[in-house]
C-alpha cells in the first residue's frame, strides 16, 4: 500500500508543479518532491517486472527428428549452421556409399568374369590327379572328371572327391591349406587368387611342373593380375563400408546434438526494471536480467 500511496503523491506533485510557471517555480517543484520523498526513507517507485519465456523445445522431438534426418532437429531448435553441417555430411556420405558400392559391384563382375575365363577347376583337378599318381599311395582319392568338354568346368568335377584329394595332399605334403568351396561362392573367388595351391588351375600355369613339395608352387601372371583386380573391388567396398559407418555415426551425433541444443535453449529469461530516486543524482533506472537453466 505504501508504494501505491507514494506513486499517487508523486503524480500529484508533478501536476502541482505543472500549474506553476516552469521558469519561476522549478526549484519549488524539486523542494516539494523532496519533501514528499523524505516521508519515505526507502523511496522506490513501483517496479515493472516482466518474465520473458523463450520458445520451449522438446528434447525428445528434436532428438528423434535428427535420428531420422540428420540436421532436422537442429532446424527445429534454430541451430541452422549445425543443421547444414549434419545434412551436408549425410548427403556426401550417401553419395560416396552408392558410388563406391556401384564401383565395387562392377569390379566384382569384372574379376569374376576373368576368373571364369582363365581359371579351371578341371585343370586343377587334373594336376592333383597327376600329383597323386606320382607321389601318392594306392588308395589316393582320384578326382572324377566328366569327359564332356561341352559342359562348364565346374559342372564336370566331383566336388566332394576334389575336396578329399585336397585334404589327402595336405596330409602327405603339407602344402595344401584349404579346400575349394563350391563354384560361385564368395570364398571360391577369393581362394583361387590368394593361395598358391590353386596356381595349377590358371591357364598360363606350366602343367608339367609337378613338384613333390607343393610349397614350390608359384603364382602365375594371370594369378597376380586377378588378385590385384579382386583387391580393387575390396577397396571400393571398404570405402563404401566406411561411408555407411559415417552415416550411422552422423545420425547418432546429430540426434545427441539436437537433444542437447533443445535442453540448453529451454531457458527462462527474466527481466526486472525499476525507477528509483536519489537526492544526489536524481532519478535512476535499474534493469536486472536473470537466466535460469
Amino acid at each position: 500500500m505504501g508504494r501505491y500511496f507514494l506513486a499517487i503523491l508523486f503524480f500529484i506533485s508533478i501536476l502541482k508543479a505543472q500549474d506553476l510557471k516552469i521558469g519561476e517555480n522549478k526549484d519549488f517543484a524539486k523542494l516539494h518532491l523532496a519533501y514528499v520523498l523524505s516521508k519515505h526513507n526507502d523511496a522506490e517507485f513501483p517496479s515493472a517486472n516482466s518474465n520473458v519465456e523463450l520458445k520451449k523445445y522438446s528434447p525428445l522431438k528434436a532428438g528423434l527428428m535428427s535420428a531420422i534426418i540428420p540436421g532436422s532437429g537442429e532446424v527445429y531448435t534454430g541451430s541452422y549452421f549445425k543443421s547444414a553441417l549434419f545434412f551436408a555430411v549425410e548427403i556426401a556420405s550417401w553419395v560416396v556409399y552408392f558410388n563406391y558400392t556401384k564401383k565395387g559391384d562392377e569390379q566384382t563382375k569384372k574379376f569374376k568374369q576373368f576368373a571364369d575365363e582363365n581359371w579351371s577347376v578341371v585343370d586343377y583337378a587334373l594336376w592333383m590327379n597327376e600329383w597323386m599318381r606320382r607321389y601318392g599311395t594306392a588308395d589316393a582319392p582320384m578326382v572324377g572328371i566328366d569327359p564332356d568338354a561341352s559342359k562348364r568346368p565346374w559342372e564336370r568335377v566331383n566336388w566332394f572327391r576334389l575336396n578329399e584329394a585336397e585334404r589327402y595332399i595336405s596330409r602327405l605334403s603339407g602344402g595344401f591349406s584349404h579346400t575349394l568351396p563350391f563354384y560361385g561362392e564368395q570364398q571360391y573367388y577369393e581362394l583361387i587368387g590368394k593361395y598358391h595351391q590353386y596356381a595349377p588351375g590358371w591357364n598360363d600355369f606350366d602343367k608339367n611342373f609337378i613338384p613333390e613339395n607343393v610349397n614350390e608352387l608359384k603364382p602365375t601372371q594371370n594369378f597376380k593380375f586377378y588378385s590385384i583386380e579382386r583387391g580393387k573391388a575390396n577397396d571400393f567396398y571398404s570405402i563404401a563400408s566406411a561411408s555407411a559407418f559415417i552415416i550411422v555415426a552422423n545420425h547418432v551425433l546429430s540426434a545427441i546434438d539436437a537433444t542437447v541444443s533443445a535442453i540448453v535453449k529451454n531457458k527462462k529469461v527474466k527481466t526486472e526494471t525499476s525507477l528509483d530516486y536519489n537526492f544526489s543524482s536524481g532519478f535512476v533506472a535499474k534493469v536486472k536480467l536473470s537466466v535460469d537453466f
